[in-house]
């Protein structure tokens, strides 16, 4: 199976360690797409790691020592983060452990264009990758981009409702890539020529 649309690397020999899906998930595990997200869904996720770890340590404390507590606690915590806020199946889908009918993949699609659609907080969103390129195959993720309203509360609310997003697709074995974006000029950095499927534009009110 063919790796090279994973987590693009010039190194040779990170290229090489990614060979094998352990390798891929342990990379996910750790950086959890961090570099890939706007600031608001980056702060987040990494606030998520903090809140979830205080309240891991508190109860861990009663037990463990001071560092072992705060380890287990961050341990925990981030693979919570990894898993339920993560990407697990697109990671996979690189290595053969993904595999849905195009009747699967449209329907799993469809009913998340529903669900966006009634989330206030979203203003934009669209499907981009093979899907719109007419390159899908049993493999093939669901690559969107959503772009939230303006103010704290809505941003809060975008990226819960990313998180949820990601978890259901955990869940399902579904290989979803979901992002939120702080604005529409973040679309800007996604593959030139082409043509995204519009799920939701609500930009000119916004």
């Amino acid at each position: 199976m063919s790796v090279k649309g994973y987590a693009k690397f010039e190194s040779a020999w990170v290229r090489y360690l990614l060979q094998k899906p352990f390798t891929a998930v342990a990379m996910h595990w750790m950086f959890q797409s961090l570099f890939y997200m706007d600031k608001t869904e980056r702060r987040f996720k990494l606030g998520l790691d903090v809140v979830l770890t205080i309240l891991f340590w508190l109860l861990f404390q009663r037990w463990l020592s001071w560092f072992v507590a705060i380890l287990a606690a961050f341990l925990i915590s981030h693979t919570l983060n990894f898993l339920l806020n993560g990407h697990l199946w697109g990671v996979l889908k690189h290595y053969g452990y993904v595999e849905n009918s195009y009747e699967t993949f449209s329907a799993y699609a469809a009913c998340l264009a529903v669900r966006t659609k009634t989330n206030q907080s979203i203003v934009y969103a669209a499907v981009y990758g093979s899907c719109v390129r007419e390159e899908w195959h049993p493999a093939s993720d669901l690559d969107v981009r959503l772009v939230r309203n303006k103010g704290l509360v809505n941003g809060l609310k975008a990226c819960w409702y990313c998180a949820r997003e990601r978890t259901r697709a955990l869940l399902y074995g579904f290989p979803l890539d979901i992002y939120l974006l702080d604005d529409v000029k973040g679309l800007d950095h996604l593959r030139l020529g082409e043509m995204p499927t519009v799920l939701l534009d609500r930009t000119q009110k916004s």
